[in-house]
């Protein structure tokens, strides 16, 4: 019997409320209490630090504070990544018993996976190791993972549409460095896709790539309370996205 891949649509919803819904689903996942999922979800303006990042070493502070730019910290490591509504993102959470070969491998197949999705559509996409997804060299997907228990994590991002201008000046960076590096699906296929097309090839490619049986879902109610836990107590709370630079953001202009 092919097993079943859980599609949750979480839509746009605020940076911080988002990171808590993945470490839910990988929390209960982990304790055996929810099942495979693909969550595809969507950031506001925003940038995630990773867990270890001092935030005012990886972010414009005054820049984010006056285009009103959220910012959270996510749970895994890594450095700070921006994110928009013009990009979709999306979590994997797998039984890694499985899926032989490692973390390594299973981030092959779900890169390779994405990047036959995007051709589907068009794009001359294709897997750039050890982690990404380009088109002619530049950068429109990249992804981590991790490992924890049971289970297997991947997070990753599809860009849509071109964002490299605010991207480049909330991180602090040479907007013509990063677009040396960085292109977008719209650029790729000379228009904007509809963003139900961009997540129907995903999932139909993933799922195929993993031999499951895609089926769409909401989060429930366990996964819900959690996350709104998670996210009052610990992940939202300006002590862990902040950490000692609260002082340097209170002088930001």
């Amino acid at each position: 019997m092919t097993p079943t891949l859980r599609i949750l649509d979480t839509g746009l919803a605020p940076a911080r409320w988002n990171v808590a819904m993945t470490a839910a689903l990988v929390r209960l996942h982990c304790a055996g209490e929810a099942a495979d999922t693909l969550r595809l979800h969507r950031y506001p303006r925003c940038v995630l630090i990773g867990n270890g990042q001092r935030l005012a070493e990886a972010v414009d502070l005054a820049y984010c504070r006056r285009r009103g730019i959220e910012m959270a910290r996510r749970v895994t490591g890594g450095g700070a990544v921006f994110m928009s509504p013009a990009m979709l993102a999306w979590d994997i959470v797998l039984d890694r018993r499985r899926h032989a070969g490692g973390l390594d491998d299973l981030t092959r197949r779900i890169c390779e996976a994405v990047a036959a999705g995007l051709a589907q559509l068009g794009a001359a996409a294709s897997f750039a190791p050890p982690n990404a997804v380009t088109i002619d060299g530049r950068k429109i997907s990249g992804s981590s993972g991790y490992v924890e228990g049971r289970s297997a994590v991947l997070q990753g991002t599809v860009l849509i549409e071109d964002d490299a201008t605010e991207m480049a000046a909330a991180l602090a960076l040479p907007e013509a460095d990063l677009r040396q590096r960085v292109s977008c699906l719209a650029a790729s296929l000379g228009t904007v896709p509809a963003m139900a097309k961009v997540q129907a090839a995903l999932v139909q490619a993933l799922a195929q790539r993993l031999d499951m049986r895609p089926e769409p879902a909401e989060p429930d109610k366990a996964e819900r309370t959690l996350a709104k836990q998670m996210l009052d107590e610990e992940i939202g709370t300006d002590d862990y996205v902040i950490g000692e630079d609260r002082h340097v953001l209170e002088a930001a202009p």
